[in-house]
Order: C-alpha cells, then structure tokens, then sequence
C-alpha cells in the first residue's frame, strides 16, 4: 500500500543559525537517563517561553549520526512540533525550554526517534540530530479550530485503540511513535535493516474487522475482496522505501523472518485526513503481517 506522501526533498544549504549551533563549543549538552541530549546555542530568555499546548514554529534540520542530511526547510518556517506531553528525559522537556528566537541541538536515540521523523529507518545505535531555529510560538488560545480538532482526533483514536486492546486481551506494545505492536510468533535472525527488501504475507482490516485489503487468496475470497485480475504471492518492497506508510515501515523494523505480528496503527501513521481506495479518512488499520523472507543489502 503505498502513501502519496513522502519526505520532502534535502535542501543543500545550511542556515546560518544552524551552522553556529554546530561551532558553538561554549556550553555543554544535557543528557538524560533516556538517552536524549539538549543544547541551547542561542538562549533568548527574556522571550516568551513555550507551555505545554503550544506550537513551535521555525526552520528544521535532521540528520543522521550528525552527518547524513535527511530534512531541512531551511529559508521556508513552518509549524515543527506541537507540544503535547511533558515527559521528563524526552524531547517535550527540552521543547518547553524554548523561547522565541532560540537555536538548539536535540540528539534522539534511534528508537525513540520514529515518534518525531515517523518514516525514518533507522540502526538500533544510530543518532538523530535536531538542529532548531525558533521563529514563532503559537500559545493554546492561539491554536486554530482546525488544529484542535487534529488533537482531539489523534487522542480519541489512542482512546480507541487502547479499548480496542483491552477487549481482545492482547498484549501490545506501544511504540514511541504510536504505533502498537503485538508479536504473535517470533522470527528468527536479526531484523531487517534499511536498503534490505523484505518478502510478506499481509492483510489489513479496520476497527471493525473489516478487511480491505490481502494478498493472500484465501483470505481475499472469504472477505469478498478477491479479484481474479490480481496475483496473490508474497509482497515484496525494499526497507527504507518512501512509498510505503510510516507504521508499516515501522512495524516490519521489529520483526523476524519468519515471524508473524500484528500491527496497530493510528492514522497519522497511516493515511491521515487521506482516503485510500475502501480506506476512509483517520481510520486506523489493523496489519497481520508475516515476514516471509529478508534479502540482504
């Protein structure tokens, strides 16, 4: 299933602000048990400082391992973050010591990074680094109807799954980035790594249990979705493609070959506001995946 989004195109050049927070070796970064790391390179503390509701908006850079670039909107601001929780060790922390006209550094573990850059593919020992210019935050009061409603969009669907959960006794983990995970069978060998192509049996269905999509024959005959004008074998895709929804991506990053696992996944995960052939708009999907074969590259 592929998604019409994809991760905007790098831009070459680095902004100013962005460059001295790289030079700037006058203060030091702090680093919390989770593994987050924050500096302030430009601390404006007479400025309004962000609250707990509020939106950050700015320029942006992310990259790898402080080396390869995968984002900047350098010279185009836009709203970065909205500042939902206040977990102390994560990124909302460092987020609420931000003021207008701040620049900073924030160095995310791999595995908590798909919380913040969702359609990352990522090593277990890699680093993300959040190199940030603060341009304008928007208070709560200030928030437009529209991005009230998101919020209460995305909390009423986690409100749902987690019932959802409760109802079918299932033993999920849930990922930073929202996604829940359930291992029904495990694999064997490491998991797959980004650039590797990936062989797997899946189908999707929504809350519920309506399937709208498999390519396994049985399965599509017995929900009413078969067509005789598609081939039912194995899909193959590579890790990493931008093609393919972030909590599928995700998902198939916590697996086996071999293995057998259900993905629960929100629609900012997924689609969003999107609809996608029988998908309706914020819908959340079920996957029941089976990674059949992992090809190294």
């Amino acid at each position: 299933m592929r998604s019409k989004l994809s991760l905007i195109i790098l831009l070459l050049v680095i902004s100013s602000a962005f460059l001295s927070c790289k030079r700037d070796k006058s203060s030091e970064f702090v680093t919390t048990e989770l593994g987050f790391s924050f500096k302030h390179c430009i601390d404006n503390k007479d400025n309004y400082k962000a609250k707990q509701g509020d939106i950050l908006y700015g320029e942006m850079e992310i990259r790898v391992n402080d080396s390869v670039k995968l984002y900047s909107n350098y010279g185009k601001p836009e709203r970065l973050f909205s500042i939902i929780g206040s977990d102390k060790g994560t990124i909302d922390e460092f987020l609420l010591n931000l003021h207008v006209g701040d620049s900073a550094i924030i160095i995310i573990p791999a595995d908590s990074a798909s919380k913040y850059a969702s359609n990352l593919v990522l090593r277990h020992t890699d680093k993300v680094y959040f190199y940030l210019k603060i341009q304008q935050i928007i208070s709560k009061k200030e928030i437009s109807q529209e991005d009230q409603l998101m919020i209460e969009q995305q909390q009423k669907e986690f409100d749902t799954i987690e019932q959802y959960i409760q109802k079918k006794s299932l033993k999920a983990e849930k990922q930073e980035s929202g996604l829940y995970f359930i291992n029904q069978l495990e694999g064997v060998g490491e998991v797959p790594k980004y650039g590797d192509e990936v062989f797997v049996n899946y189908s999707v269905s929504t809350l519920d249990g309506k399937i709208v999509d498999s390519n396994i024959k049985t399965v599509a005959q017995t929900s009413g979705i078969y067509s005789k004008d598609r081939t039912y074998e194995p899909f193959s895709f590579v890790l990493g493609d931008e093609g393919l929804i972030a909590g599928w991506t995700q998902g198939i990053t916590l697996m086996k070959k071999g293995g057998k696992a259900k993905l629960i996944i929100p629609s900012k995960l997924g689609y969003g506001q999107n609809s996608y052939g029988p998908i309706k708009p914020n819908s959340v999907l079920i996957f029941d995946i089976t990674l059949i074969n992992i090809v190294r590259n």
